[in-house]
């Protein structure tokens, strides 16, 4: 899960459909930030248009990674918003 100190940083977006999307293995990142998968909760950051992890299965993740396992699936939990000076 994200942590933060500054909540003002933060926007919460309830009717962003970007956060209710699955994405298998290697789909490219539609909006850059933080992806967790859904079968074990581990999280990676991907930026747009780059492909998201391509590993199959959880105890791939990491060696010290110590949760359920199952299919990896990631979904955005968190978005860079990028803003232009």
């Amino acid at each position: 899960m994200p942590n933060f100190k500054d909540p003002s940083y933060f926007f919460q977006l309830p009717t962003n459909t970007a956060f209710d999307v699955i994405y298998k293995p290697g789909d490219h990142t539609p909006v850059s930030g933080i992806y967790r998968c859904v079968s074990c909760g581990f999280e990676i950051v991907s930026t747009h248009e780059h492909p998201l992890p391509p590993t199959m299965a959880c105890t791939n993740h990491s060696l010290k990674w110590k949760n359920h396992h199952g299919l990896v699936r990631w979904k955005l939990v968190a978005a860079a918003i990028h803003a232009t000076p």
